[in-house]
């Protein structure tokens, strides 16, 4: 057996079980004259020195991997990058890009808990995005509709229909400019389904919709990325209903676009305003989102 002693860099594409799975990076040349296997993804453990020292690792992450045995497609990770973001829940690190996946129909869209995804996909990333899915099930006018309100709130969209094939290269198109997407959004609006037809040699399970609670059965059981191209990344997230979020109050207008927009030339009177009746507070209430963003503000409130 011939063990590679030089270290090689790679992405962490999946945590199984007691083994971490990492996609290395190298040329093809190095492909070609010393990795008989053909493959660039290995089965790994890591030092225990990792562990002592506090570090987790996490899909997403950055690795140095080292004794490499590529015939049995093995290695050892010994260091982990510094991360440039991080999603705790799902455990995602180092995403450049974040989408929220909702569906038209089947279920319904929640705008309370739409909301809630995005407020969270705020709180950790400048780049979200807004996926709405099943649009083969509903009226043009109705897609226009929707898609006029979330631009409204500050948000671009991309609608598809996986049945028909409406609005995927476009969708494609944006995925693949980013290093690392994550598909975030509740169960049963067909995350798992749009990786399956955007990347076909993939398996991953979908469910059927519950059809005595209206929402999807959960199928995504943990995070794993998925190749769109050269270094690019996405990541299917477990669906979960109801987004979880502890976050000063006072804090909360700026993960809201509608404010950060009304703030960008003029100020309110006090530093910590929470835009509700304060005087000398500028910002507007003639705005869709405004008593969701006042209920958020006193759940957060009842918190602290």
């Amino acid at each position: 057996m011939e063990v590679n002693k030089e270290p090689f860099q790679g992405t962490v594409i999946a945590l199984k079980a007691n083994y971490i799975i990492v996609k290395i990076k190298y040329n093809k040349s190095f492909l070609s004259k010393k990795n008989t296997t053909n493959t660039s993804q290995l089965v790994c453990t890591k030092r225990n020195r990792l562990a002592y020292k506090g570090y987790s690792i996490s899909v997403g992450d950055i690795v140095s991997v080292e004794e490499i045995d590529w015939v049995n497609c093995r290695g050892v990770i010994d260091s982990v990058e510094p991360r440039k973001s991080y999603l705790n829940r799902p455990s995602v690190a180092n995403f450049t890009d974040l989408f929220i996946v909702i569906s038209l129909q089947e279920p319904v869209v929640d705008i309370n808990q739409l909301s809630r995804f995005l407020i969270k996909a705020e709180e950790v990333s400048t780049h979200v995005y807004i996926i709405l899915t099943k649009l083969d099930l509903v009226s043009e006018s109705f897609v226009e509709e929707y898609n006029f309100r979330l631009t409204s709130w500050g948000y671009n969209t991309f609608p598809i229909s996986i049945e028909i094939g409406d609005g995927i290269d476009q969708l494609l198109y944006k995925l693949r400019l980013a290093k690392l997407s994550v598909l975030c959004g509740p169960s049963g609006v067909g995350k798992s389904s749009l990786i399956n037809y955007l990347i076909p040699d993939k398996s991953i399970p979908v469910g059927d919709l519950s059809k005595k609670l209206k929402r999807g059965k959960h199928t995504t059981r943990h995070v794993e990325l998925f190749s769109l191209g050269q270094q690019s990344f996405i990541a299917d997230t477990p669906g979960f209903n109801k987004p979880d979020f502890d976050i000063k109050p006072h804090s909360l207008g700026r993960l809201f676009p509608e404010i950060r927009c009304q703030l960008k030339n003029k100020k309110c009177k006090f530093r910590n305003c929470l835009h509700l009746d304060e005087p000398g507070c500028i910002i507007s209430r003639n705005w869709e989102r405004y008593d969701t963003y006042r209920n958020f503000v006193e759940e957060m409130i009842n918190l602290h």
